[in-house]
């Protein structure tokens, strides 16, 4: 079963480059293993906008997905706290970022 995983991570203030690089691997690495990777860099698609704006975008994103992996700087983001509070108030599964959680995700998950 191909899940929807989405990403979280650290964003604001981040190198953009080095911001583009670390969700791209990541999104590479859930992709390769039959999943969709939800990139929140994708899903709001431009550095233009408010931080309030981007979460909008972010928060909607999430709630169509299946489960979450945070990147090991989400405790640097308040936005990223906030969706992986999010996802685990909804009980949406949650962990951090290996490729071992992208393939127990798929035992876990309906």
């Amino acid at each position: 079963m191909k899940l929807k995983i989405y990403i979280a991570g650290k964003v604001t203030g981040e190198n953009k480059m080095q911001c583009i690089n670390k969700f791209k691997e990541a999104e590479r690495q859930i992709n390769e293993l039959g999943h969709e990777a939800i990139n929140p860099l994708r899903v709001v698609g431009t550095w233009d906008v408010t931080w309030e704006t981007a979460m909008k975008k972010c928060i909607k994103a999430l709630m169509d997905c299946d489960a979450l992996l945070f990147l090991p700087c989400t405790d640097k983001s308040p936005g990223a706290n906030w969706e992986l509070e999010i996802a685990n108030k909804l009980k949406i599964p949650t962990s951090k970022f290996s490729i071992e959680a992208i393939k127990l995700f798929k035992s876990k998950v309906i």
